[in-house]
């Protein structure tokens, strides 16, 4: 199995399961979100799509025009330029980004999906875990390297089109402080 191919397997599972330590990840970046929905509906949203999107990055050849079959009707509805079809959270988190510090434009899904792309990819980060520090409080975690800086805009994007309503810049923090925090399922 090539090296992408068992971090897009590791990544997969923590969607679906936390992970059992850090796994000699010293840092991870975590961004605090404040949602519109219930949390329960926003946690399965986001796994929803990060399923669907690996998928693609395990299956397809980034060499054709991407198939979205897999990909949830309401995200992909939210990243056309008329977003008749969206669901109201989908608009409203779309709104949402457009005001966000340092974005611009909508994600149009080719692009956004291009992102998970394994070999080339220009993704700064990967899936990690969401956890609640505090009631009426979620917590995305993300590998990135232990950079400060890296690119998240396409994370922002889901999070807001899954129903966020704020969402702080990235932090790093010590693995640690992400252990001692309880998983969102």
């Amino acid at each position: 199995m090539l090296e992408y191919e068992e971090e897009l397997a590791q990544e997969k599972s923590r969607i679906a399961h936390r992970p059992a330590d850090h796994a000699g990840v010293p840092e991870l970046a975590f961004f605090d979100v404040q949602v519109t929905v219930g949390e329960e509906e926003y946690a399965r949203r986001m796994r929803e799509v990060l399923n669907a999107a690996l998928d693609v990055a395990m299956t397809a050849s980034f060499d054709e025009p991407l198939p979205t079959a897999g990909i949830p009707e309401w995200f992909a509805c939210a990243s056309t330029w008329k977003a008749e079809n969206a669901p109201d959270f989908a608009v409203s988190g779309r709104e949402r980004y457009l005001t966000h510090p340092g974005t611009s434009g909508i994600w149009m899904l080719s692009d956004w999906l291009s992102r998970f792309e394994p070999e080339f990819g220009m993704r700064g980060w990967a899936w990690w875990d969401l956890t609640r520090p505090a009631p009426a409080h979620l917590r995305i975690w993300v590998d990135c390297g232990t950079e400060s800086f890296f690119a998240h805009l396409d994370l922002l994007w889901l999070a807001y089109t899954c129903g966020a309503a704020a969402i702080t810049p990235p932090h790093l923090a010590d693995a640690t402080e992400w252990a001692a925090q309880p998983t969102f399922d």
